[in-house]
């Protein structure tokens, strides 16, 4: 060794002897006494699990591999200088996993009595042309997070264009939320998980509904693994409580995306992604008690159906109990889901499965809590206040059932078929006492609206995809066809509404006599939304890619209302759109190998059934063009994400209001245009190094409208932020303290404010406000583990997306969850 100068040691040995010291000898020596460890390794070293492990210096990937196998390895840094290994993608054991790291290097890895791992030299084959046999269990999903371990996602995303493009050459603001992010912040269920996500704010409408934003428009297009469903505020309860244990991540494109979503708002889409069937068995269960009377159970077991594993399937189950800091308010929730994957040709992947939901809230609330005194000052009520009475309930339930067939043709064309039927139903019952203004001295002015309300929806969606390439002008470009198609059909009872007025508010407990309720008509509403679209890549050079597309949209809606009494229908809607055009154009060039700079036009539509003129007719359909500009990279091997952007938006038609017809009662909306929101958004997520992650997002936002003379309140949402922060770290601590894991999270936005909109136009203003949460985790073995989550943890007190039917709801106080997981 000192007949080398010490300078040409340094580059190789020093960074990897820090690196095996803080990721190797910190995590795994102190992780158990050797007796322990071989007892881990005669029965953990052939568990398979799925690992997603860059390319890179020999060393580093080893040391990766071993901390998040839960082994011991030991070698000479010097022994791998300046060698390097593909990388590991994909579902292996302990050995299988060194092996296809190792691959044609001189070395191999020894299992030594104590249950570690030792690098040797590899013995010379007879053959040295042969090298040895690496058997791989199974590939898995390119785009799978689960079993990684970080924060990264580097596998290709088809949530915006369908053409399985990384998020580098994807010319929008994409964010994907992978499923160590929502273990290591305890995000159960889709509204938490948004909660969390770059750009987006969630609203609090009363105890069961939120309203998710994103560049001050609303968000209704959502996806379940790419097939199209609109969420929209008739249906979004049932899928804004699902539990977000059968996902293995959730993608969200923020700004327009027509291209493959039809109608919506210039907002965003979000994908839910449910977690696939692994080759090899593997199991877990986890159990969770809380603040508030918590109690969370959840089991996954995915298993090979057959020996040659051709045929797996997977289960998962949850289910969780809890009272609330909100009064008399208790919700339980149940969720499985189950999938069958099934290998019919080599090439040829069809899978069929159902996830189901249910929830049961009593003390459920129709609104939530007044705003306003009758002399316009600010409520202040105590965050257990529940203005809605014992015996309100809201129980919902949907049945999701899905079949998707994918058939890989050769030569890069590949064919993607996919079918579901979603069965929605509620069952309510509410009374809430909310409507008005509070006297301050006698607590009179307020009155319960209270009613049933069940309803049922049925949406039978169906999506085809074809992906190719073709050779044009000697190169070689991408090629995405799409025809996709959805109907959906919604039945209401409706009763009549009663208001009761409150003596006195400030004594309101809850308990009040339940009004009759008479049904007085049934309502129906078919929509049918129809789509083909076309868009290719382009590839004029190796550094430029230019994205063009169109997609063309029918959209047919008939709602009427059928009496009770006398059977008389009554038309409210019958809108039809026909051969919508939407147009997509982007352009990636790459800088280098990391950096790319992008610039993208996007548009959307959506008709307005809702919003009326003077004369009764609905407004023509809403549309909307969104510009963006930015740049992104993938830093640190691909283990780190990294975007910038600035992006602006026009919509046209938006609805304002101005006033009450006198002879309907319906409001009166006029369309206005020029309604803009811009800003910049800012990024980083992944893995800085192996034992830390770290996710962080910005976002400036600011929206004007035209004046309108004649118009209370400009159509810009004003309960959204201009500027929003939100970040989540979590880092493995080194040496003696290995077994630990610690993390934070902060949410930092300005402040927000909601006015009435007619006289005597009250406001009120949520000030700026920043709410945080403390994560550790603890590690007792390879299979048992412990993670306790504080959220707000200075106990700050605000109301998220204050304004819905005029009241507001406070977010949750000071909270924890202790979480039990064994892996089998």
């Amino acid at each position: 060794m000192t007949s080398k100068p010490m300078h040409s040691l340094r580059p190789h040995y020093s960074r990897l002897t820090l690196a095996i010291h803080a990721a190797i000898v910190g995590m795994v020596v102190a992780a158990a006494s050797p007796s322990a460890t071989a007892q881990v390794a005669s029965s953990g070293s052939a568990v398979v699990r799925s690992y997603h492990i860059g390319a890179g210096p020999l060393g580093d990937t080893l040391v990766q591999f071993a901390a998040q196998s839960g082994v011991r390895l030991s070698f000479e840094p010097a022994m791998v200088a300046g060698q390097v290994s593909p990388g590991l993608q994909g579902n292996y054991s302990v050995k299988q996993g060194f092996a296809r790291l190792l691959g044609a290097s001189n070395y191999a890895t020894q299992e030594l009595d104590d249950g570690s791992y030792a690098l040797q030299a590899r013995r010379a084959p007879r053959d040295q042309s042969t090298l040895p046999a690496v058997t791989v269990t199974a590939q898995g999903e390119a785009s799978a997070t689960e079993g990684t371990g970080n924060y990264t996602a580097t596998g290709p995303s088809a949530t915006a264009t369908r053409m399985g493009l990384s998020l580098r050459e994807t010319p929008q603001s994409v964010t994907v939320i992978t499923r160590q992010q929502m273990d290591d912040q305890a995000l159960n269920n889709v509204s938490e998980v948004l909660e969390k996500t770059t750009g987006i704010t969630v609203g609090r409408n009363d105890s069961e509904r939120f309203t998710f934003y994103s560049r001050g428009y609303q968000i209704e297009n959502f996806q379940f693994d790419g097939i199209a469903n609109t969420m929209d505020a008739a249906n979004q309860y049932t899928t804004s409580l699902a539990d977000s244990a059968i996902y293995d991540r959730v993608e969200i494109v923020r700004g327009a995306t027509g291209l493959l979503t039809g109608a919506g708002y210039p907002s965003a889409v979000v994908n839910l992604v449910r977690k696939k069937p692994t080759r090899e068995f593997a199991a877990s269960v986890e159990a969770g008690a809380g603040s508030w009377g918590r109690r969370r159970l959840v089991a996954d077991l995915s298993t090979p159906v057959n020996e040659a594993g051709t045929v797996r399937g997977r289960i998962v189950a949850a289910g969780q109990n809890a009272d609330s800091f909100t009064d008399y308010y208790h919700r339980d929730t149940r969720n499985l889901y189950a999938i069958v994957e099934a290998d019919l040709t080599p090439h040829t992947l069809l899978s069929m499965g159902v996830d189901y939901m249910e929830t049961r809230a009593d003390g459920a609330s129709f609104g939530h809590i007044p705003l306003f005194h009758s002399d316009g000052s600010p409520t202040h009520f105590p965050r257990s206040w529940n203005p809605a009475a014992r015996w309100a309930y809201w129980n919902n339930s949907a049945t999701n059932t899905f079949v998707t067939l994918k058939h890989d043709f050769g030569g890069g064309w590949k064919l993607d078929l996919a079918g579901s039927h979603l069965s929605q139903r509620r069952d309510a019952v509410f009374g809430t006492a909310y409507y008005g203004t509070v006297e301050r001295a006698t607590g009179a002015g307020i009155s319960m609206l209270s009613g049933t309300n069940p309803s049922q929806a049925q949406t039978d969606a169906f999506s085809a995809t074809l992906n190719g390439n073709y050779q044009l002008f000697g190169r070689t470009h991408d090629l995405s066809l799409g025809a996709n198609y959805s109907r959906q059909n919604r039945d209401a009872q409706n009763y009549n509404t009663t208001f009761t007025a409150i003596d006195n508010y400030f004594a309101w407990n809850g308990n009040i006599a339940r009004p009759a309720a008479e049904k007085y008509e049934d309502w129906n509403i078919r929509i049918v939304e129809k789509g083909l679209s076309l868009a290719t890549r382009l590839r004029p050079t190796d550094n430029l890619s230019i994205i063009l597309g169109a997609r063309a949209s029918w959209y047919d809606m008939l709602d009427k209302a059928t009496a009770v009494d006398t059977g008389a229908v009554t038309l409210n809607n019958d809108l039809r759109v026909n051969r919508k055009i939407t147009p997509y154009a982007g352009l990636v060039y790459d800088i280098n190998k990391q950096w790319s700079a992008y610039a993208s036009v996007t548009d959307i539509f959506n008709p307005q059934t809702y919003y009326k003129n003077a004369a009764g007719s609905a407004l023509p359909p809403l549309t909307g063009r969104a510009h963006e500009l930015g740049i992104k990279a993938e830093l640190l091997d691909r283990k780190l994400n990294a975007s910038l952007a600035v992006f602006h938006i026009r919509q046209n038609n938006a609805p304002q209001y101005v006033g009450v017809n006198a002879d309907s009662g319906e409001e009166i909306y006029v369309p206005i245009s020029g309604v803009t929101s811009r800003g910049v958004e800012a990024e980083l997520s992944g893995s800085v190094t192996p034992a830390w992650n770290l996710f962080a997002g910005y976002t400036f936002r600011t929206s004007s409208a035209p004046s309108q003379p004649d118009a209370v309140l400009s159509a810009v949402n004003t309960n959204q932020p201009k500027h929003l922060f939100k970040m989540g770290t979590t880092y493995r601590l080194p040496d003696d303290w290995s077994r630990w894991t610690v993390g934070g999270n902060l949410t930092w936005q300005s402040d927000t404010y909601y006015q009435q909109s007619s006289d005597p136009y009250y406001r009120a203003d949520q000030p700026s406000y920043a709410v945080v949460g403390l994560m550790a985790h603890y590690d007792f073995s390879r299979n048992l583990s412990a993670t306790l989550n504080i959220n707000n943890l200075f106990d700050k007190t605000y109301m998220p997306g204050l304004g819905s039917y005029g009241t507001g709801m406070y977010g949750d106080p000071r909270n924890f969850l202790l979480t039990m997981k064994y892996t089998f």
